[in-house]
């Protein structure tokens, strides 16, 4: 019989751009530790505790943008309504998306592919698969309770599970663009984002 060790390498990116890593290797607490994860109200308690036998640490919710968590076990991710699918993309994907190359996805659902940046400078390109918007005022919600959303679930390329704070998002960017978004906005093309 073989088994496999089940660790745990949890980022905590926060807004002042510092990335804080910790680590567990104990099946036991990896699967405790990503149950607790999962929890809607991960962003909203006013401290996120993480202690181990030899140290406790407590960031402050409300300064977290991203957290990491990379483990070979991954559980499912809770996604929101009518949302199938959301995972992080490498640079080649995510180029062949926003260029319009990729063919259109199945019948049934519709695919994006999101670059979100956060307050810390953080940024994740996701592609999310979503059940079809019939409607243009439906596209128009998609991208209008983005933000509303406690938490911002996705796959990992390399294994786990990520979340984003919403209220920590600073821009989003949704390739192709959804229609009945583009038809109220102001009419200009992304060149550059400079950040201080």
């Amino acid at each position: 019989m073989t088994t496999t060790k089940l660790d745990l390498t949890l980022d905590i990116c926060t807004e002042d751009g510092s990335r804080t890593r910790f680590y567990q290797n104990c099946g036991e607490s990896v699967r405790k530790t990503l149950r607790q994860l999962l929890s809607p109200r991960l962003f909203s308690q006013p401290l996120l505790t993480l202690a181990s036998e030899h140290s406790v640490s407590a960031i402050p919710g409300r300064t977290i943008d991203v957290i990491l968590a990379h483990t070979g076990s991954p559980p499912a991710l809770p996604l929101p309504p009518q949302w199938l699918d959301i995972a992080e993309v490498n640079g080649d994907t995510f180029q062949d998306n926003a260029s319009g190359e990729e063919s259109p996805g199945a019948p049934g659902k519709t695919t994006a592919v999101l670059e979100i940046h956060t307050l810390g400078d953080w940024m994740a390109r996701l592609k999310v698969e979503i059940a079809i918007q019939a409607t243009i005022q439906e596209e128009r919600q998609f991208l209008a309770h983005f933000s509303d959303l406690p938490v911002i679930p996705f796959r990992l390329l390399e294994g786990g599970i990520g979340f984003i704070n919403p209220p920590k998002i600073s821009r989003v960017t949704v390739f192709p663009p959804l229609k009945g978004v583009a038809e109220t906005a102001l009419e200009v093309d992304l060149l550059q984002c400079i950040r201080p």
